[in-house]
């Protein structure tokens, strides 16, 4: 579920007001799956903007079991919020345009910020924190990959 204004509300509207239908969408999906005996699969919702930890709480107990998060979002804030969810994100996309050096680093603190922390995420999705822009150069993108499978390594120190 991609809900790219979530941040527009307060965290006490969003309560009231986005979380309901969101909550209600997770059970159906679910429950569609099992009339129809499909197995279960994973839930992902990304609340754009969905940063004060009011909001990651009640984003954490909307029935997802991933939570998207933007790049405004700490790792360790949705971690507290959410601690038997796993995560994905968090990487500004505007950083794509930045040049290799700029990319790789980037991804380097993402990945380092994923598994600082007392509780490491339940899992982590490498994932750009609002989608890409139409302008990124394709071999930008490719060096994000290459860059994302180097430095999630479990074994790499950064």
């Amino acid at each position: 579920m991609f809900d790219s204004w979530a941040g527009e509300l307060s965290p006490d509207d969003f309560a009231e007001f986005a979380l309901p239908p969101l909550q209600h969408i997770a059970t159906s999906v679910r429950a569609r799956l099992l009339e129809s005996h499909l197995p279960a699969i994973p839930l992902i919702l990304f609340a754009k903007g969905a940063n004060a930890p009011v909001s990651l709480a009640a984003v954490a107990a909307a029935g997802y079991d991933v939570l998207g998060l933007d790049w405004c979002v700490v790792p360790e804030d949705a971690r507290r919020a959410a601690p038997n969810k796993a995560l994905q994100g968090n990487l500004d996309p505007n950083r794509l345009y930045g040049g290799r050096e700029a990319i790789e680093d980037s991804v380097r603190h993402m990945c380092a910020t994923f598994r600082a922390g007392a509780s490491p995420p339940k899992g982590w999705i490498a994932n750009l924190g609002h989608g890409i822009t139409p302008g990124v150069d394709p071999d930008d993108l490719r060096w994000f990959f290459e860059c994302v499978g180097k430095y999630s390594a479990h074994d790499v120190v950064p």
